[in-house]
Formats: structure tokens, sequence, C-alpha cells
């Protein structure tokens, strides 16, 4: 599995990048819509609740020129997470490049009224930069309670247990999930992505993002380890994405950073 007890080298000029990077985790990024000389440049931001989109944007220079040239990162040119501001429907999609410049989101569902952040990680010239947008699906809504902390989720039939303890802003971190059927660890984990896992963090508060991919792992080991430093302490709310036994999971838990 990658090291990543590298950081990515960015050109904020505090030795990080913003965001994501495809060999390590790096500082907050999607705070913004325009960084590193890139802007996030969506074709619509309203939507109708629960009805299907295909949905474009596209990535500009300084210049307002469009990009046409990005480099894979985990076997996709962007990654683009959406998730609605009070930490809940996450998704993950892999937007399809035109030689125009245009990415290509098929089938976009913004489920419930709210307002949503998009996440695009790209590289581009070797430099991983997260950009963030806000998106609005019309129409009243309720915004759900979360716990103070929670340290285990199930799904389809698989239950997921965060077994790190304490976590300090500031301070790398490890963090260990536990992926069992039936009380017994998995036998086998598979590759998303070119990763045993996916493990996304957003800050309550201002949806600050992490997006961290696992340190050594074992795939027969039933446990996918982390490693991340939370910037600042807080609420966080993670979302892990694993591939037991060939079935693709997505879990959400919830941590509170100490200082």
């Amino acid at each position: 599995m990658e090291d990543h007890s590298n950081h990515g080298d960015g050109p904020n000029g505090n030795g990080t990048t913003r965001g994501y990077a495809p060999h390590g985790h790096a500082a907050p990024g999607g705070l913004s819509l325009a960084t590193s000389g890139l802007r996030f440049d969506p074709a619509e931001t309203r939507f109708e609740a629960g009805a299907a989109t295909d949905w474009t944007f596209r990535v500009v220079d300084d210049d307002g020129g469009v990009l046409t040239e990005f480099e894979a990162a985990h076997g996709q040119r962007s990654h683009l997470v959406v998730v609605r501001r009070d930490l809940t429907r996450f998704q993950h999609r892999h937007p399809e490049l035109a030689a125009d410049g245009t990415w290509h989101v098929g089938n976009l569902v913004l489920p419930d009224p709210g307002v949503y952040r998009a996440f695009v990680d790209v590289v581009v010239d070797g430099t991983p930069t997260t950009l963030g947008f806000d998106l609005f699906a019309s129409g009243p809504g309720d915004v759900e309670a979360r716990p103070d902390s929670s340290r285990r989720a199930a799904a389809d039939g698989y239950e997921v247990e965060l077994r790190s303890d304490e976590v300090v802003a500031g301070d790398r971190s490890r963090l260990s999930f536990d992926v069992r059927r039936d009380g017994d660890p998995v036998p086998e984990l598979g590759e998303y992505l070119g990763a045993l896992g996916h493990l996304v963090a957003l800050r309550e508060g201002d949806l600050a993002y992490l997006h961290v991919h696992p340190v050594e792992t074992a795939p027969d080991s039933g446990r996918i380890e982390f490693a991340a430093r939370f910037p600042t302490p807080g609420r966080y709310r993670l979302f892990l994405q694993a591939r037991p036994e060939g079935n693709l999971v997505t879990t959400r838990f919830d941590v509170r950073v100490d200082a």
C-alpha cells in the first residue's frame, strides 16, 4: 500500500496541497471555488429535489481558459463528492471528460431539498486540488440530528466499527475500521478505485474536506487503516467506502477531535 508518511508538496507555501493528495492526505480543501490557479465552473446550481439531471461543469484557469488535460489519480481523472450541508446524502461520482473540457455527470440526483456542497478532486501538472461549489435543491426540508460521536455503522449486511480512540487536532491520527459479517472479520477486502478504501472527512461548520487513502492494510485482515491529520478541534463526519467480498459499502461515523 501507499506510504502516507509524506504529504503532498503543493503550491501553498507550506508544503501541503489543498484537500486531496493521490499519495497521501493534505490540508483541508473544498472551501473555495477557486484556488491554485483553477476555478470550478458549473453549468447549473439549481436542481429539482429527487429528479435526475445530466449535470456538467468545467475547470477553468485564471484567464477563463477551459482545461482539457488532467492526470489520473486512483484510476480516475476526477472524483466528485456531493454531500448535503447537514452532512447527510453522501455520493461519490466519477465524471466523464469530453474533448472540449466539459465534465459530464449523468443522472445526478439531489435526493431531498437543501443546500449541497459539490467537491471536485483533480490533478493538474502534478498538483492535486479540491474545489467546492454549493448546489441547491428547492423545497421544504428537515435538518437531521446527528450524534456527537458514533463508532459503529451497518450497511448491506456488513457491520463496520471505528476502533481508534483519542483523535487530537494537528497530530497524525491512525483511524482503524473493522469490517465484519455476522460478527466475523470479512475474509476479503477488494480494491475500489485503486485503494482498499476511501475516507472522506468533513468538518462541521464549513465542510472543510479531506480525502484519505489507506496506509498499510492487508486485504485479508478485515481491517482498513488510515492516517489523517485533522487541522482543528471540533466535530467531523467520516464517510468510509470499502469493498468487502466485492460489494461496495458506504458507512458514516462521527468523531469529536480534541484540542
